[in-house]
């Protein structure tokens, strides 16, 4: 119970707190204590709450750290897979050749992408977000397959038939008798019927089950797929990208990123149901399925030695893959303190943090093993392999620089 006492003095009644009339170390006889006369105690109080508050946040980092681990180690029901080697051929494109290009030369990149749906609850697919991206600033793209296409899910025209018939009557009758000897009957009818028909064929409405462009201001290409009753979106798909590539190319590097969206499979019947209430929908049902990122080496067709650089570089790129995941596993983070430790490493700039995503990076070329501050305090072996890799990576990018 709050009370005032006096101009600016608030009153706790103790009756209500504590039966007690000793109150955190506060001797008083009187029932009622003063907010100000306990929070005059000091800091002591203030910084007992501040650390229950840092110890609730912490165990709440904590939780959501380790669902966000738990899920990621667990594995996805759609997975894609693409070469890490591609072959460079050439091809005629003069004529899409931009006059400042014509030192250059056409060359057609072929990617064979698959995608495999696993587990015993299956998502729904709806689709595809491909990103082709070529290393090199001086590449651009001249032509690509397939291109944007329309598809419908009618197999014939839809007739639409339009009828509109009126009929219009009158009539008139009077009967009449005379008791049993006479009877007379009249009567009059009138009608009109007219009926009008129009029978035509109507387009059937189009979707579009691909579509296609360039990206990066024409030095990249990106594909969107749809999954329809003539599209299957599981299995390989086939990509070809024409780049006008500096004359003497050897060999090159591509990015590719591939996005699923779509509806995830329903892991309970109470979640389904909460999903499938209208109050509950959002304006978009699609959420990402999967995501995968791919360093593909691309060497000239024919060229036996920037072949070898590249198989070289695929390899190194499985044995640092092999590495980095092969450290993680030796090193679980189920157990809460390492999971701890895990957290500290977040915080802490000086740490390093071998669950973190070094490999990728190296891999996608956001960072140099020489200078990067987690790579360069790696242990010993995992920083031979990252070393390794980055090698062979300058070993076969340096085919088409020394031309």
């Amino acid at each position: 119970m709050l009370a005032r006492r006096g101009k600016d003095e608030i009153i706790l009644s103790l009756a209500e707190v504590s039966p007690h009339p000793r109150w955190n170390g506060i001797e008083s006889d009187d029932p009622a204590i003063t907010v100000n006369q306990w929070f005059g105690r000091g800091d002591t109080r203030m910084n007992f709450f501040q650390t229950r508050v840092k110890s609730y946040a912490l165990v709440f980092a904590l939780a959501l750290l380790a669902t966000d681990i738990f899920a990621e180690e667990s594995a996805p029901a759609l997975s894609f897979d693409l070469p890490p080697t591609a072959i460079a051929r050439p091809v005629d494109l003069s004529d899409r050749m931009t006059p400042t290009a014509q030192a250059g030369e056409s060359m057609q990149v072929e990617l064979r992408l698959s995608s495999m749906v696993s587990g015993s609850k299956l998502p729904t697919i709806e689709r595809w977000m491909v990103q082709v991206v070529p290393r090199a600033a001086s590449w651009r793209v001249l032509d690509y397959s397939p291109r944007t296409e329309t598809g419908t899910d009618y197999a014939t025209p839809i007739q639409v038939k339009r009828s509109d018939e009126s009929t219009r009557s009158i009539g008139v009758a009077a009967d009449g008798g005379y008791g049993h000897l006479a009877s007379a009957h009249l009567g009059a009818d009138n009608g009109d019927k007219q009926s009008e028909a129009i029978q035509f064929d109507k387009h059937a409405p189009l979707h579009a089950v691909s579509a296609a462009g360039t990206i990066e201001r024409g030095r990249g290409v990106y594909y969107k797929l749809r999954w329809t009753s003539q599209q299957v979106l599981e299995g390989e798909k086939t990509f070809q990208v024409a780049f006008d590539v500096p004359p003497g190319f050897r060999a090159g590097m591509l990015d590719v990123v591939v996005m699923a969206y779509g509806k995830p499979a329903k892991s309970n019947p109470i979640s389904g149901v909460w999903a499938d209430m209208p109050l509950l929908e959002t304006s978009s049902s699609s959420t990402m399925l999967g995501k995968a990122h791919f360093t593909v080496a691309v060497h000239r067709e024919g060229d036996d030695a920037a072949w070898s650089l590249a198989r070289q570089l695929a390899s190194s790129e499985v044995r640092l893959r092999q590495a980095a995941s092969g450290h993680r596993a030796d090193t679980s983070i189920r157990s809460l303190p390492t999971l701890i430790r895990h957290v500290a490493a977040k915080m802490d700039v000086d740490s390093v943090d071998v669950h973190g995503d070094w490999a990728e990076r190296l891999i996608a070329g956001k960072a140099d093993p020489y200078i990067d501050p987690v790579i360069r305090k790696l242990p010993t072996d995992l920083r031979v392999v990252a070393l390794d890799y980055n090698d062979s990576r300058r070993a076969l990018l340096a085919l088409s620089e020394n031309r």
